[in-house]
């Protein structure tokens, strides 16, 4: 939708300027550079003119949820340039709540993880992130949940109101590494076990993501397209890992992940 926008913006101004400037062709360049800006400050007025919708509607409203992965993939084409390609995408719980646990190596990683989603879907961001307006407006309003890893009784409190959401069915991401720790290893690494308390206080389904390719966006992006491939690994279950501390649980996972990215499957 907002990708759609966009190019309607800026095709239908360069058009409308070239035709009623009575200048000559070789002003259409500048008329499509002009178009180009207008089309980006229309972006931000839907953002605004979008923020009291946001705040009035539940959580879960699945228009505001489809708006924001229309966001994401906007950002994903015409900012960072990315190709992705998914694979496993039918292994995703067509109903209910889960978790989803990828390997985290760029600020690309979360648009690319709402490629794959069509459900209402949140994020657990750590709180550096919120320090931009932008996102500390928004965020929020679609399920997202702070996680101040210097603040161990605000992290719970987070942490048990995203296992509320899961419980009425809501999707969670999360970065378990808790940053981008390595940015030139895309393997998962210095597991946060703690993070693994999302889905198993709320019994939920674990989705093991494997990112490939992300590492390269900060060398590329945005005048470089980028090509990434993500495998949706098979979910595991309450009954598969109940047996299992959070840290054999974490330990698991990257397992799954590293070894995935080692094959280059």
């Amino acid at each position: 939708m907002i990708s759609l926008i966009f190019i309607i913006v800026w095709f239908s101004v360069a058009g409308l300027l070239s035709g009623f400037s009575g200048l000559s062709l070789w002003f259409l360049p500048l008329w499509f550079v002009v178009g180009y800006m207008i089309a980006w400050i229309s972006m931000i007025l839907i953002l605004i003119l979008m923020l009291p919708y946001g705040k009035m509607t539940k959580v879960d409203n699945k228009f505001k949820h489809y708006f924001i992965r229309s966001i994401a993939r906007f950002v994903s084409l015409f900012v960072l340039r990315l190709n992705i390609k998914i694979l496993g995408k039918e292994k995703l719980p067509k109903k209910g709540g889960y978790v989803i646990y990828a390997n985290h190596k760029s600020y690309a990683d979360p648009f690319i993880l709402y490629q794959i989603i069509n459900r209402p879907t949140g994020m657990a961001a750590k709180k550096g992130i919120y320090k931009l307006s932008v996102i500390r407006n928004w965020m929020p309003l679609f399920g997202c949940i702070q996680i101040d890893r210097e603040n161990n009784r605000e992290a719970a409190k987070s942490i048990l109101k995203g296992i509320e959401q899961i419980k009425k069915g809501m999707i969670m991401g999360i970065f378990p590494e808790g940053g981008i720790k390595d940015r030139q290893d895309e393997k998962m690494v210095a597991i946060k076990a703690g993070a693994y308390k999302l889905a198993t206080k709320a019994d939920a389904p674990i989705v093991p993501v494997t990112m490939i390719g992300a590492s390269d966006v900060k060398h590329r992006a945005p005048f470089k397209t980028t090509q990434i491939k993500v495998i949706i690994h098979d979910p595991i279950f309450k009954e598969d890992y109940e047996a299992l501390s959070t840290v054999e649980l974490g330990e698991k996972v990257a397992e799954l992940v590293n070894q995935t990215i080692k094959n280059g499957k």
